[in-house]
């Protein structure tokens, strides 16, 4: 016997742009050299005083900080996001 199956798919358009926008800006900070505060407050959906509070005052972080003269603050990408990510992960309750 033969059977014909129909199958239906319903696609949540809003679920997959949002999805595939948070993979698309992980491969492209990933691929930065430098991060802004601004850039890391998206990232890590903070304001600015809350990335002050619980990652620019920590030594590991302050460690890669770069600023030419009194100009804006900027940190290596590949070695700060994950050390943020580590103090996310084990040092937050």
């Amino acid at each position: 016997m033969n059977a014909i199956v129909q199958v239906e798919v319903k696609t949540d358009h809003d679920a997959l742009d949002a999805k595939y926008d948070a993979i698309f800006e992980k491969h492209v900070v990933a691929r930065k050299k430098l991060v802004t505060v601004k850039q890391l407050a998206g990232m890590y959906s903070m304001e600015r005083d809350a990335l002050e509070e619980a990652f620019f005052r920590d030594p590991r972080i302050k460690l890669f900080e770069r600023r030419r003269g009194k100009g804006k603050r900027y940190w290596i990408a590949e070695k700060v996001i994950p050390i943020m990510d580590e103090i996310i992960e084990y040092e937050w309750q």
